[in-house]
């Protein structure tokens, strides 16, 4: 049988699959609310507040979460009903989102209370829809289902961003939050009209060797630390970490600059969804581009091109006043953000023994997520009283210096 009429056969299979087709759908109508909140949030501080701090804190909020939770949550999606789990996250997030105009109307901060607590739900959501799709699909068709799915997200960024834009800016904000919950809603919903056949799949668990007996399982923070030790031993994936902690420090802090600089330059949160749709247009093109090009393509190469080209964009953010010439800078931003992410993702996939995979993504989960969150708080804090444009040229030396060194770094340059 021909490579075609295999691939032709998978995208059958999927076609007919109705609880993936339920899955996608759902997902597809979730990330559109998800992107709505991260510009109807920002937004709803900043139209209350006026303060620059107050809104990088309130985008901190939405990652602080899967730094204190995410291996927690890891772990007991393991240990109970992965749908379940989903559904409940998602009731909570509607639940959440629909109590927001009503309680800004009292109190600002309880608006980052439920910034926060709408973040938690989702961290026991994302991690749950990856570990629930092979029950889904047969593995067969495992590859092609999750090119959908990220095929997927990036449509929800390039239209979401660009629609959150003009919903928060011509509708109350009451009628924004509750267009969020109803996304959240219909999440639910699909969740539950799925049947999750079996495919045959034993769940062996941590089986023992010799005559199949069951070990007792470590502690997490037992596998967390061994996690740790082997990337802090492998000198590629130690440079690799410490590369990519640099990246998120940048990217933290760009994104509430980014916003402020919507704020107050352009037309407000219109400019904003256009900003970000842009960047999500550019990492398709990247996407596509590395996969059209994967076998021709360097990793070293790319991760330092990339991480280069980032670094003058986020330059460039200030001097490019007109919109149209800022919005292309973003497409090439992005464009260049999605060759770095694919090439350091590749490069940790294809280094780390199965075993260890879990686990090493798990610390470097936390630890990018953790630089992340101090690079938007550090960010809308020196926003509030520094101009945006030594700001911006800032983050783009946060990038850039790091590749700079990159390039003459061999287990960074050469892999």
């Amino acid at each position: 049988m021909t490579i075609e009429a295999t691939e032709d056969r998978a995208a059958a299979s999927l076609r007919r699959n109705a609880n993936f087709t339920l899955l996608v759908g759902g997902q597809f109508i979730s990330q559109l609310g998800d992107r709505l909140a991260m510009v109807a949030f920002p937004w709803l501080v900043w139209r209350t507040t006026g303060s620059a701090m107050s809104t990088g804190a309130v985008l901190a909020l939405f990652t602080l979460p899967y730094v204190l939770f995410g291996a927690f949550a890891g772990g007991l999606l393991d240990r109970v009903d992965k749908r379940a789990v989903m559904v409940a996250a998602d009731i909570t997030r509607a639940g959440l989102v629909l109590a927001v105009p009503f309680m800004a109307e009292r109190s600002m901060a309880t608006v980052f209370v439920l910034a926060f607590l709408t973040s938690c739900a989702t961290v026991f959501f994302d991690p749950g829809l990856m570990a629930l799709l092979p029950e889904v699909v047969p593995e067969r068709d495992l590859l092609r289902a999750n090119s959908v799915l990220t095929a997927s997200t990036h449509i929800t960024e390039i239209v979401g961003y660009a629609a959150a834009g003009f919903i928060v800016y011509y509708l109350a904000a009451r009628t924004t939050f509750m267009v969020d919950a109803a996304t959240f809603a219909v999440s639910a919903l699909t969740l539950l009209a799925m049947t999750l056949p079996r495919h045959g799949r034993a769940d062996t668990g941590e089986a023992g060797a010799a005559g199949g007996g069951a070990t007792r399982r470590p502690s997490l923070w037992a596998e967390i630390r061994e996690g740790f030790a082997f990337l802090w031993r492998h000198a590629g994936l130690r440079a690799n970490t410490l590369l990519s902690v640099a990246v998120v420090a940048g990217v933290g802090a760009f994104y509430p600059l980014s916003f402020l600089l919507a704020m107050r330059r352009y037309d407000g949160t219109r400019a904003f969804g256009l900003m970000e749709a842009a960047i999500a247009v550019g990492f398709l093109i990247g996407s596509l581009a590395m996969g059209v090009l994967a076998r021709r393509v360097h990793k070293g190469h790319a991760i330092v091109g990339g991480l280069m080209v980032m670094g003058l964009c986020y330059g460039l953010a200030w001097p490019l006043r007109p919109l149209p010439l800022l919005l292309a800078d973003f497409v090439v931003l992005g464009c260049a953000n999605g060759v770095l992410l694919i090439s350091i993702d590749t490069y940790v996939q294809s280094t780390v023994p199965e075993a260890l995979r879990g686990r090493v993504w798990g610390v470097r989960f936390t630890l990018t997520q953790g630089v992340y969150a101090v690079g938007v708080l550090a960010a809308g804090a020196l926003a509030t009283g520094a101009a945006l444009g030594p700001l911006l040229a800032v983050c783009g030396l946060i990038l850039f210096v790091p590749a700079l060194v990159a390039a003459f770094v061999p287990v960074v340059r050469d892999v």
